[in-house]
């Protein structure tokens, strides 16, 4: 059964309140046809070193359809009013800033139109009839009018001390506020010398759309069509960010900042408003967005940090828990995937959503399977550790 995206919950009141998150996380969302990607997809896949991977995702998610921006047919409009579907309506959309829900139009409007994530005056200003990254709708996300003007070409960077855009309460998440960074986008300056940091609900769907134009756009041409397309680099270089916003079609052309996006990936897992935009969008384009259906595969590509995918959807175990790879140090193996196994049952998982930051108060964490019927005490930390404690590992 899918997991929703949690509420934020005090760090201090995690402990007593995990019973709660675990049977409001499993009844929040209702289910979702996922299809995820078609058998063999991603066959041969190598993943044992960045540039490997990079150049089979390349070659995998390249050359795909062109959906036309605007057009009296199927155009931009249509997939993105599918992809953003409210899952409590079919006839609303959520917009991705505000978090409101619209109902759907087919076309232009007062109240939401179409967010370029890779803002299209960095590297591809002119849209013509054969500019791929342009109306590539996996970075193009329906948004609310105002806050698509707020953003504006800003880079995506945290921004603390920023002017403040906040979000409503749909689908089970936004509508906190709390100063910040709460459940708000916050924003400073204008263009590319601005900041714009994505509110928690959203920023990692943002950051795995930016990752995927990295990736599928690597210069040449379409490899059918002939169309030239640019080469799109993530960077933290604020120069080569300036330098690309020329005016007119490039080459190569930089955005960024990558590291906060990398965080970003991390802080906001993969949810089912995610997948299912994806299964729609491929649907269209016939391409997917690989760091969604994998997201394991980021940590390789951008960090060179390589190998075989981790056994729980992208949620690595201290120890796999079936006395293969790594081995607990309990010796009292559960489950696959789920460590130790305590001395009544198969063993509990512990999924952790926010930051390590006490100030930032967004830590959520949810325990699911077989819990011993005891208290439990969570020691919150900045890294990872891999010292034997009790019937499990810190």
């Amino acid at each position: 059964m899918p997991i929703a995206p949690p509420t934020r919950t005090s760090l201090r009141a995690a402990a007593a309140l995990v019973a709660a998150l675990v049977t409001s996380a499993f009844a929040a969302r209702p289910a979702v046809a996922l299809q995820g990607p078609p058998p063999g997809y991603y066959a041969g896949v190598d993943d044992t070193s960045a540039a490997a991977l990079r150049a089979d995702l390349h070659a995998i998610i390249d050359d795909h359809t062109r959906i036309p921006y605007t057009a009296s047919g199927t155009d931009t409009w249509d997939v993105l009013e599918a992809a953003s579907e409210d899952p409590t309506s079919s006839s609303r959309i959520l917009d991705v800033y505000g978090n409101q829900s619209f109902t759907k139009v087919g076309g232009g409007n007062s109240n939401y139109n179409r967010e370029h994530t890779w803002p299209n005056s960095i590297g591809f200003p002119n849209s013509g009839g054969s500019n791929y990254p342009y109306s590539d709708c996996h970075h193009l996300f329906l948004c609310a009018t105002s806050y698509n003007s707020a953003r504006d070409s800003k880079p995506f960077r945290d921004c603390g001390g920023c002017t403040e855009w906040d979000t409503v309460a749909n689908d089970g998440q936004g509508g906190v506020g709390g100063g910040y960074p709460g459940d708000s986008n916050w924003t400073s300056g204008n263009g590319v010398s601005g900041s714009w940091e994505t509110w928690s609900g959203r920023r990692g769907d943002i950051a795995r759309a930016m990752l995927y134009m990295d990736v599928r756009y690597e210069g040449g041409t379409h490899g059918v069509t002939g169309a030239s397309e640019p080469d799109l680099v993530l960077t933290d270089d604020q120069s080569l960010i300036a330098a690309s916003q020329a005016g007119s079609n490039l080459s190569v052309a930089y955005m960024g900042e990558l590291s906060v996006l990398l965080a970003w990936h991390h802080a906001d897992p993969v949810d089912d408003w995610e997948r299912n935009r994806n299964d729609v969008i491929h649907a269209y384009q016939g391409n997917r967005n690989p760091f969604i259906d994998h997201p394991e595969w980021v940590d390789c590509v951008f960090g060179g940090s390589c190998g075989p995918p981790p056994p729980t959807g992208g949620i690595t175990p201290t120890c796999f828990g079936d006395g293969t790879s790594g081995v607990c140090p309990c010796l009292n193996w559960g489950a696959t995937g789920r460590g130790c196994a305590h001395s009544v049952g198969p063993g509990a998982f512990l999924l952790a959503f926010g930051t390590h930051f006490v100030a930032a108060d967004d830590l959520t964490l949810i325990v699911g399977g077989a819990r011993p019927s005891t208290s439990c005490a969570f020691l919150q930390g900045a890294s990872f550790i891999t010292t034997p404690f009790r019937d499990g590992l810190l």
